[in-house]
């Protein structure tokens, strides 16, 4: 009798062992990028959450500002004290109209938004009617600051944010348990995919041992490769996770106190100015300036943290229009028209055209600021082009640097002059040096101390898709 014949030889079997496996890992990869992408947009609406809740509270210690405003003026008589009343004024409608661009169109947080908008606008009436009145009548004024009229509507608003915060943390606490359930099914199915296919391959590769040493070598080294991508793509999401926690504490958990520190500094001055001698209202002033000092690192370093991750649109760039357009933000941020500008051949840059115009708005800043003392400053502004890159200078004559301290220059808040003498955070080269970085770039100074500054930074030539 004749020896019978397996229908499928080794080989065959062998290539029905990689074919289910691809075929496994295929299927659990489609059902996995599905629950990650449900986890994303739950996480996603989480966020959201956090973002209403942090708006509310903005409202509310805006409102909080503009009422201390209005009675540091009818105390003082001084213009200056209302400011922030005037900037409140200003701001809610577009804070206002966030929050309710937020709020997805669901009637109960619209009709809880609205009772706040309501109590913020009778509010800044009742404030208004009272700086008008203390222009005429400076009692009447005081009578209506004590009639308790403006503290009632405050404390109504608080009570209204407080409301709709806790609504907001109960919406919150079922999307974050929500998310996390999307997550652990998520990983489940990422870790039976990985057993699945962990079965059907030692299958094969029991197959394959027979078919040919070198190709279960092959395998193991895919195997291999494959366990370090998903341990890098797995660090890599704990990166970013830990990214944005850090930036919603530095936003959320760091800012909320030091207003508080501010804001009751502040009404401290005001309500009881006239009873603290002349050393305390300066204990006070520190407080306030300190605040406001630590309140400019925090967003600086969320700035750095920013530019740092933000997606980069590659084209063609006019340089000189992005230039003229930076040395426009720059006058009007720092009121400044007597620096006389020169501007050279500035050669067509490749980059993104908001991050570049970053780097030459903070090269400028500090341009303007440590010549300002000149009479009269001076800046000169130039490109040069080659085979391999565009380079690009500005210089000034301020009050330079010593290069022996170069090292510390493009360090986040590293300052090689006192804040006293220049005020800043030291943040502003940090952020140029990291947006030069990810264009592939380089940028570096030259100093000399009393005689100005020249900075530089090159961008690498690049050929842009039409």
């Amino acid at each position: 009798m004749a020896a019978f014949a397996p229908r499928f030889p080794v080989p065959s079997l062998a290539l029905v062992g990689i074919v289910s496996t691809l075929l496994a890992l295929t299927l659990t990869t489609v059902i996995s990028l599905s629950s990650m992408r449900d986890f994303k947009q739950r996480a996603a609406i989480v966020v959201v959450t956090n973002d209403v809740m942090n708006r509310i509270d903005d409202i509310s210690a805006l409102m909080t500002d503009a009422q201390s405003a209005v009675r540091g003026y009818v105390i003082s008589g001084n213009e200056t004290f209302l400011v922030p009343y005037r900037a409140a004024i200003d701001a809610l409608p577009l804070q206002l109209a966030e929050l309710n661009g937020l709020m997805d169109g669901k009637p109960e947080p619209l009709r809880e938004l609205a009772s706040l908008a309501a109590l913020a606008n009778e509010s800044l009436a009742i404030g208004e009617r009272v700086v008008q009145t203390r222009r005429s009548d400076a009692g009447g004024a005081m009578d209506l600051v004590t009639s308790g009229a403006g503290d009632e509507v405050q404390n109504r608003i608080r009570t209204q944010a407080r409301r709709m915060i806790a609504a907001e943390q109960t919406l919150l606490a079922g999307r974050e348990i929500a998310a996390a359930e999307s997550a652990s099914r998520a990983s489940l199915l990422v870790a039976l995919g990985a057993l699945t296919g962990a079965l059907i391959s030692g299958a094969a590769f029991l197959l394959l041992r027979v078919e040919n040493r070198k190709r279960r070598s092959a395998d193991l080294a895919l195997a291999g490769a494959n366990s370090a991508l998903m341990q890098r793509a797995c660090q890599l999401e704990n990166t970013n996770k830990e990214l944005e926690s850090f930036s919603y504490s530095v936003s959320h958990d760091l800012r909320i106190p030091l207003r508080a520190v501010s804001g009751y500094a502040r009404m401290f001055e005001e309500d009881y100015g006239d009873r603290v001698d002349a050393e305390g209202l300066r204990l006070l002033a520190v407080i306030r300036d300190n605040s406001k000092r630590m309140g400019d690192l925090i967003d600086d370093l969320l700035a750095f943290s920013r530019f740092g991750r933000q997606a980069m649109q590659q084209e063609r760039i006019d340089m000189r229009s992005l230039v003229d357009s930076a040395i426009r933000l720059v006058r009007r941020d720092g009121d400044d028209v007597t620096v006389h500008i020169e501007i050279g051949n500035l050669p067509r840059g490749v980059g993104d055209p908001a991050l570049l115009q970053q780097v030459w708005v903070n090269l400028l800043s500090n341009a303007f600021k440590y010549s300002a003392m000149r009479a009269p400053p001076v800046i000169r502004i130039a490109g040069t082009d080659d085979a391999t890159e565009t380079v690009y200078s500005i210089a000034d004559n301020g009050v330079g640097f010593d290069m022996q301290y170069y090292g510390k220059l493009f360090g986040v808040f590293q300052r090689l002059h006192s804040a006293d003498a220049f005020p800043g955070t030291g943040v502003g080269l940090a952020i140029a040096q990291r947006i030069v970085t990810r264009h592939g770039g380089r940028i570096w100074a030259e100093a000399v101390v009393d005689q100005g500054a020249t900075f530089y930074f090159a961008l690498p030539k690049q050929e842009i898709s039409p």
